[in-house]
């Protein structure tokens, strides 16, 4: 029996400028590799798509690209998938000073949004909250099947030795993520500074600006910056970490949450996006606009005794092996719709 050929395109700077979008990318095609499915990754609009049986295109956000590879899908006729990883900016926008240009962008370019969610034979977002906010933002339904994002199984075997003995910090605070205002350090630095609590930040700098902002404020406090880690490294942070947090203005739910959970850290969470879909009760919630609620979920999450329930959870429910065994699934039921 023939194997399947698809094609998985996503932004060009995936590759230099990772990001969550990123690792959904590599892993589905790790993951639908070992399933059999011929994979291969492009950014590339012009591309022959005559030898492949389905497009894969990944993010609804930064949509230009995705809209240019979607009219070379459709010139050639092929079927394509959605992997949506959307969340409405609105309220970022706003609180962070950019509703004036971004505004503008992200309304206009809302048609497009609208077009590739039409088209596609069927959409994947990451959580049915996610899915709830596609349908109110665009005001109607579409073809849909839920693939909830995912943790490496490294992230469950970690020990904390290897970064304990580069970062000589016990019992901190952690928070993995790109330096940017969606991803709201500062707001974190000045929670952890209240409480006194020693901070370890994880990430590239996305935005040069915000992050000479977060060094100041940082400064005199037991606050440490690191820039990205290899997986290995980072999976013995994550072990050595009482607490991770994660208080952005939105995640879907966010990759560093799912693989810090895996890891065993109790879990502050933005209440924003789709974390309480995957956490539940147990994670610790906060608003990311007040800095006592982010405090009172840092020092809720400090203060409790580890669980080993969300651990189990993530590790039975949020694998890339199941993510791609649904992904696998909705390619074979569009190409039956089709046959």
């Amino acid at each position: 029996m023939k194997s399947l050929k698809v094609l998985l395109q996503n932004r060009s700077n995936c590759w230099k400028s990772i990001a969550g979008d990123s690792i959904q990318l590599f892993k589905t095609k790790e993951y639908l590799s070992r399933l059999g499915v011929q994979t291969e990754i492009s950014s590339e609009d012009t591309l022959n798509l005559d030898s492949y049986d389905l497009i894969h295109l990944f993010n609804l956000m930064p949509v230009e690209e995705t809209y240019r590879q979607f009219l070379n899908v459709r010139k050639h006729g092929k079927k394509f998938l959605l992997s949506t990883i959307y969340w409405d900016p609105t309220e970022f926008l706003t609180v962070s000073g950019q509703s004036g240009t971004f505004g503008i962008w992200w309304q206009r370019t809302m048609p497009l949004r609208r077009e590739l969610l039409k088209e596609a034979a069927l959409i994947l977002p990451n959580s049915a909250m996610e899915l709830a906010i596609i349908e109110r933002d665009f005001g109607e339904k579409f073809q849909a099947r839920i693939i909830p994002n995912a943790a490496d199984p490294l992230f469950a075997e970690a020990k904390p030795d290897r970064f304990l003995s580069r970062c000589r910090t016990k019992d901190f605070l952690l928070s993995v993520g790109r330096i940017c205002r969606r991803k709201n350090q500062l707001m974190l630095i000045r929670a952890a500074a209240t409480l006194k609590l020693p901070l370890v930040l994880i990430g590239p700098v996305n935005d040069g600006i915000y992050y000479r902002q977060c060094r100041r404020e940082a400064a005199g406090h037991k606050i440490t910056f690191l820039d990205a880690l290899t997986p290995s490294e980072l999976a013995s942070a994550y072990a050595a970490a009482r607490v991770h947090a994660l208080v952005s203005w939105y995640d879907t739910p966010g990759l560093a949450s799912l693989e810090a959970a895996l890891a065993g850290c109790n879990i502050v969470s933005s209440d924003r996006g789709s974390a309480g879909e995957y956490f539940g009760e147990h994670a610790f919630y906060c608003d990311p606009g007040d800095i006592d609620s982010v405090c009172r979920a840092i020092k809720a999450a400090w203060n409790a005794p580890r669980s080993d329930r969300l651990r189990q959870i993530i590790a039975a429910e949020y694998t890339w092996e199941k993510a791609a065994l649904k992904t696998f699934q909705a390619y074979r039921d569009v190409l039956n719709a089709s046959n």
